[in-house]
């Protein structure tokens, strides 16, 4: 079981276990990613899974865990610009936080 708070090393990663495009994975990073990252998946109305597979699928050669954390960092800074969230379900902030922070790469893209 991870622990949380910090350690000599810095802050201590919590690892959890999530499917990602079907397979199973495990993510380590910050008690307060986590919780960013289940508030995202409420507001949208999303599973943990789905959303970390929408983002598996657009990062490249980016790493998994750096591009969930350049997400939520998105998804905020776009919530914030647009004047709130939306309260009818899946709101645009999703698709645009995700089209800034992982942009999607065709395959002449990722051949460069």
């Amino acid at each position: 079981m991870a622990r949380e708070g910090r350690n000599k090393e810095g802050p201590v990663l919590v690892c959890r276990n999530v499917k990602v495009s079907g397979r199973r994975t495990s993510l380590r990073m910050e008690p307060y990613i986590w919780d960013s990252l289940k508030e995202i998946c409420e507001r949208e109305e999303l599973s943990l899974n789905q959303i970390c597979t929408e983002i598996d699928q657009r990062r490249g050669e980016a790493n998994l865990t750096a591009s969930i954390r350049v997400f939520i960092v998105s998804y905020f800074r776009n919530a914030i610009g647009s004047q709130g969230f939306s309260e009818d379900g899946p709101s645009p902030i999703l698709r645009k936080a995700m089209d800034d922070a992982i942009p999607l790469f065709d395959d002449e893209d990722q051949a460069s």
